[in-house]
């Protein structure tokens, strides 16, 4: 695997594990509150976190059969407005049905779903020869054609997007302690 990508995909696994730790220490009723009895629970946000990395996956072993496709560069600028997108405090529904959870599962179940498709992700980019660097690995519905880094910056500029949806839900007056 090329080093950029490897500390880039330590860095990731550093910054889930933080996260995973410091859920692990609320309570069941922290992490399956809704705010208003609506919306997503943490237990929630972190499954789509988990169903977009294995739609990106998944993605991405197919595109990897074919031939190479590059990526425009309309699309490369795409991606940066998607990044300052996520990192503002704009919310917005996800692009498609496949990463909406349809039932809550417990953090264990999810963390170890999460750690799978990590390790995926990175044999993925441990096998990729060097002409594909710089090609289609992902296609985001709004993002549009990601690159390897292009891939590994959305997967971890959308969760961090997400956590801060957690800390939001849980600042409701409501939320149990």
């Amino acid at each position: 695997m090329q080093k950029d990508l490897e500390l880039r995909l330590d860095d990731m696994d550093d910054w889930k594990d933080a996260l995973l730790g410091s859920l692990a220490i609320e309570s069941l009723e922290r992490l399956a509150f809704r705010p208003g009895g609506k919306g997503w629970c943490a237990l929630d946000v972190v499954q789509h976190l988990v169903l977009v990395e294995e739609s990106v996956v998944g993605y991405a072993r197919r595109k990897l059969q074919g031939p190479p496709q590059p990526v425009p560069a309309l699309d490369r600028a795409k991606l940066a407005l998607l990044v300052l997108i996520l990192r503002s405090p704009v919310r917005f529904r996800a692009p498609t049905p496949v990463v909406i959870p349809a039932e809550t599962f417990p953090l264990a179940e999810l963390s170890v779903r999460w750690g799978k498709v990590r390790e995926d992700l990175r044999e993925i980019l441990g096998s990729l020869p060097d002409e594909r660097r710089k090609t289609l690995l992902f296609r985001h519905p709004i993002g549009g054609a990601l690159d390897p880094r292009g891939t590994l910056d959305f997967v971890h500029e959308h969760a961090k997007h997400h956590d801060a949806q957690i800390r939001r839900t849980w600042r409701a007056r409501d939320c149990p302690k």
